[in-house]
């Protein structure tokens, strides 16, 4: 039987190996090539892929859970932190950016209709782009990380509304009304309904989330399973993402959503390692799939148009986010940059773009010429913010501004200590270091265990410590310490083959049961520690003492001397 659906996969995977090692190699990055692989091989291509529509639907799911991973690491206590004002400049950033672009769609002669549609598309920025580039330059829980984290999730808010939008002035369109009157009270009654149906899903949402997650992990979890773990992450990411869609909003915001949920759990870091590879492969298809977007001989007839829309989009939404940014008393660096951030097209120019030239609304060569320009602003995006930090740079140095006036507080382990097992040994780790007010954060694997140490306060997370990811997230790279206290089989040498690769300047005390086992470790590059429970738990204690001291902490027994 003949399997197209398979050569389609085969052609995505080869064009993405061929494109993305020469962009990396070229310091281009690899959005860059997989934009570029798309394009090679879609319908103005080589139209090497049958069904981009089936692809297309399929890439979708990269930024869901793109968004589930970074939903992960905003826990509702950090979502509070983000202020009220935050959020209205988010809201603001819409309203004003789809106003303005609307307003230049006219004056290029396109009717009230197309205009509306354009600017309310292009007001959006790409959360693909933001999302990743943001963590890879280490600013998600900066000021500027959360204010751009939280304009996103405005604007993720926005696409439910703006296809209601797109549908009405469609329908006005089919009557002959579409540039006078539009059907206005049709339309904002429609709006009104989009709005309150969407607030009450993520309430339901919400709500039974918040019941159900927690005992379900719990009950996968004491089963020991990785694979029903891994499929239970699935289900939540993809089944709240179906609920949204449900509901008029996004894939995309439903994966957030289910993060967020999650974020207040003990399985926050497991749950992240385990869908970082499903979250990569989908995310380099969906840009794929976006460079199958662009016609390439609109795109090379048209260049100069193209050029000129990318650099034109990039310049208004950039002053015009920084502009409204320093409204609200951001500090002029951080506009700056959150301009920069932001000031791409987004994914959803082109499912708002192609349904309006669909429906008639917008000329099919003015979609592909928008469609092309946003894809080479999503292109440019990591270039334009890394020229705009160098100009910041440039100006700090010069004294023209000056990074003060930080909007909230870096919520980050650092300085801390990673104790890994939490049995009888980690308990007594634990406990010492409270003592003398070291922070510590807890892996552990059982799920009853963690269950009574998160019910005393204890700051524990399920998670397999041999796993770069979830070490990652607990912030080993910056941890004082790694503490293994489990006597585990493998646990220890797992984690000294990831410490020579991932974070060679950590120290790692391991609990050593036996001569060879602490021989094993001390070649393993590792620090063996004692045998009794307790004498061991004091020895840790006093290994984890000496680096503190090392790093220039005082304990509260030197305060007290020194007082």
């Amino acid at each position: 039987m003949h399997h197209s659906y398979l050569l389609d996969v085969l052609v995505l995977l080869i064009a993405a190996m061929a494109c993305v090692p020469v962009f990396e190699r070229l310091r281009l990055g690899p959005v860059l090539g997989y934009l570029a692989a798309g394009a090679l091989i879609g319908p103005s291509g080589l139209k090497l892929i049958g069904d981009v529509e089936a692809t297309r639907a399929l890439a979708e799911f990269g930024v869901v859970f793109l968004l589930f991973t970074i939903g992960l690491e905003l826990t509702v206590e950090r979502v509070r932190l983000i202020s009220g004002r935050v959020y209205a400049l988010g809201f603001l950033q819409i309203v004003v950016t789809a106003a303005v672009l609307t307003i230049v769609a006219r004056l290029f002669g396109l009717g009230l209709a197309a205009a509306i549609i354009i600017g309310g598309a292009l007001a959006l920025s790409s959360t693909a782009i933001v999302m990743p580039l943001l963590s890879k330059l280490g600013k998600m829980n900066t000021s500027v990380g959360r204010m751009a984290v939280a304009i996103l999730l405005m604007q993720d808010l926005a696409v439910g509304p703006l296809l209601v939008l797109i549908e009405a002035l469609a329908g006005a369109q089919s009557a002959g009304a579409a540039d006078a009157g539009m059907g206005g009270d049709q339309l904002a009654t429609e709006l009104g309904l989009a709005v309150i149906q969407a607030a009450a899903a993520i309430a339901v949402i919400f709500a039974a989330g918040r019941i159900l997650f927690r005992p379900l992990f719990r009950l996968v979890a004491a089963t020991n399973s990785p694979e029903l773990f891994v499929g239970m992450a699935l289900l939540v990411a993809l089944a709240t993402s179906w609920g949204t869609e449900v509901a008029g909003l996004s894939l995309a915001f439903g994966g957030f959503l289910a993060g967020v949920l999650l974020a207040e759990t003990e399985f926050r870091h497991q749950v992240a390692a385990d869908v970082q590879p499903f979250r990569g492969l989908l995310l380099g298809l969906f840009f794929m799939t976006v460079g199958m977007s662009v016609d390439l001989r609109v795109a090379a007839t048209e260049f100069g148009a193209v050029l000129g829309l990318a650099v034109a989009l990039m310049l208004v939404k950039g002053v015009l986010i920084a502009g409204l940014a320093r409204l609200f008393a951001v500090p002029g660096p951080r506009a700056l940059r959150l301009g920069a951030f932001l000031s791409q097209g987004g994914e959803f120019a082109f499912v708002a773009l192609g349904a309006a030239a669909l429906a008639g609304l917008i000329p099919d060569a003015a979609a592909q010429l928008i469609i092309a320009a946003a894809v080479v602003t999503m292109a440019a995006t990591p270039l334009v913010g890394s020229a705009v930090r160098r100009v910041v740079a440039y100006l700090e140095t010069r004294g023209y501004c000056t990074t003060e006036g930080v909007m909230g507080v870096v919520q980050d382990f650092r300085g801390h200590v990673v104790i890994v097992g939490f049995g009888e040994i980690g308990h007594i780790v634990a406990r010492m270091l409270k003592a003398y007010d070291i922070p510590y954060v807890i892996l552990d694997l059982s799920a009853e265990r963690i269950k009574e140490a998160r019910a005393t306060g204890e700051p524990v997370y399920f998670g397999d410590a041999t796993q770069a990811e979830v070490l990652h997230g607990v912030g080993a790279e910056r941890a004082l310490a790694i503490v293994v206290t489990t006597d585990a089989g493998g646990v220890a040498e797992g984690l000294a083959v990831l410490r020579r690769h991932e974070f060679p300047d950590v120290h790692v005390l391991a609990r050593g049961v036996g001569e060879e086992a602490v021989l094993s470790l001390r070649r393993a590059g590792l620090t063996p520690i004692g045998q009794e429970a307790t004498d061991t738990g004091m020895k840790l204690t006093g290994a984890v003492l000496e680096l503190w001291h090392e790093a220039g902490h005082d304990t509260p027994g030197d305060r007290t001397a020194a007082d």
